[in-house]
């Protein structure tokens, strides 16, 4: 399948990242925001695209490079914070609905990781473009003692680069859930991350992320992993950062089975895109049904 660059000046900063065709069938545009330490490549890894996926079921997807990924521009160390790429990608959104927002019925963010916590922050803003849900994966607020330990131990002052084997440790799960040379071949979408990221995913956010949920006014879909090595992932855990979209008009929150963080990229991560872009679907259908229709279920 074709794929376009995207290039777009968030006010003077430069965001690119890759897209579908942008044929504008009518139905939401899906903006993809990666995690740490991948590009935007990481929703299209051959095998394990979700472009492609969205592509053959008549969806748009754009995904973004987030700041200091890619080919987007990078960030002076003090404004690599979440809020700070909430800010810049919240505006290039916005760019690419001025040209694209004639052709489709509005926006659903599909986030991963850290950019499942960037579009928290942007949904949080209550942003002027018109977002119809908010699709959140392999983000949480508990992290296990020795995750954090791992991220506080990096060297400070450079991005940190990891390698093919630590990708194994903490992005996958047994052997059975991924194909054999999965992890090389992901590694297309491998990128540093800045190790400002990784401080405050296991540092401040867990003291926000409640906080950002509650002002979440969207649709929500919330899902978590079996094999997550990244996060304290079980039932009440789930419920609980489930909970904290307080006026979410409705929200989902699951563990799948069968799979680790990095879901795109395992065997079941073709049912996990369908399982998007079936949200997506409610979320455009949701803005059609009028009010005054609402039944009340006895």
């Amino acid at each position: 399948m074709t794929r376009k660059t995207v290039s777009v000046d968030a006010d003077g900063h430069h965001i690119g990242g890759i897209a579908t065709e942008l044929r504008g069938q009518g139905g939401p545009l899906l903006v993809a925001l990666h995690g740490g330490s991948y590009t935007s490549a990481y929703f299209d890894v051959p095998g394990h695209s979700l472009l492609d996926v969205a592509a053959a079921n008549g969806f748009d997807v754009v995904a973004l490079d987030r700041p200091c990924y890619g080919s987007s521009a990078p960030l002076p160390d003090d404004q690599i914070t979440f809020s700070r790429n909430a800010e810049i990608l919240d505006t290039a959104i916005a760019r690419l609905w001025d040209a694209h927002g004639a052709e489709h019925s509005g926006v659903v963010l599909i986030g991963h990781s850290m950019g499942a916590a960037i579009a928290m922050y942007i949904a949080s803003r209550r942003p002027a473009w018109p977002l119809l849900g908010v699709s959140l994966s392999g983000i949480h607020d508990t992290a296990p003692p020795h995750v954090r330990g791992v991220w506080d131990s990096m060297p400070p002052g450079q991005p940190v680069v990891f390698t093919p084997e630590q990708r194994r440790m903490f992005f996958y799960g047994p052997d059975w859930t991924i194909e054999p040379g999965i992890v090389d071949r992901a590694e297309v979408s491998a990128a540093p991350v800045p190790l400002a990221e990784l401080l405050e995913v296991v540092g401040s956010w867990p003291d926000v992320a409640a906080g950002v949920a509650a002002w979440i006014n969207v649709p929500v879909q919330y899902v978590a992993f079996e094999f997550e090595q990244v996060w304290t992932i079980d039932p009440q855990t789930v419920k609980k950062f489930g909970s904290y979209f307080e006026i979410a008009p409705f929200v989902s929150a699951e563990i799948m089975t069968g799979t680790g963080h990095d879901v795109d990229h395992h065997r079941l991560g073709q049912a996990f895109h369908l399982r998007q872009l079936a949200f997506a679907l409610e979320c455009a259908e949701r803005t059609a049904r009028p009010v005054e229709t609402d039944a009340v279920l006895a």
